[in-house]
C-alpha cells in the first residue's frame, strides 16, 4: 500500500471550507481512479493546518491520480491554504492496530 501525504496551512476561520472541499470534491474524483483505498485527513485547528492521507493499492495506481491531486491543490489555494513542502509519497511498512 502507498500514501500520499500533502500538507496545508490555512486561516483557521478558512478549516472547515478547506476541509469540505476535501471530503465532498477530492475524495469523489480519487475515487474514480482504480487503486484508491481511501483517505484520512487531520486537522489542527488553532494552528490551520490540513494534512491529507490518500490511500493506494500500488505505486503505479498512486502516480495515475497525479492529475487529480494537481486540481486538488489548485482548489485549496483558491480558498488560501498554501501546502508545506512538497507532498510526501510513502510505500507502508506495517499497520499495527489495539487489539480489542
Amino acid at each position: 500500500m502507498y500514501a500520499r501525504i500533502g500538507t496545508f496551512d490555512v486561516s483557521p476561520e478558512n478549516l472547515d471550507e478547506l476541509t469540505t472541499l476535501f471530503h465532498a470534491q477530492v475524495v469523489p474524483a480519487f475515487s474514480e481512479h482504480s487503486g484508491f483505498i481511501g483517505y484520512q485527513a487531520f486537522v489542527d485547528r488553532e494552528r490551520g493546518r490540513f494534512v491529507g492521507i490518500s490511500l493506494w493499492r500500488t505505486r503505479s495506481e498512486l502516480e495515475g491520480s497525479v492529475a487529480t491531486a494537481q486540481r486538488a491543490l489548485n482548489s485549496a489555494s483558491n480558498i488560501g491554504a498554501v501546502t508545506v513542502g512538497e507532498p510526501q509519497i510513502l510505500e507502508m511498512a506495517f499497520d499495527a492496530r489495539a487489539q480489542q
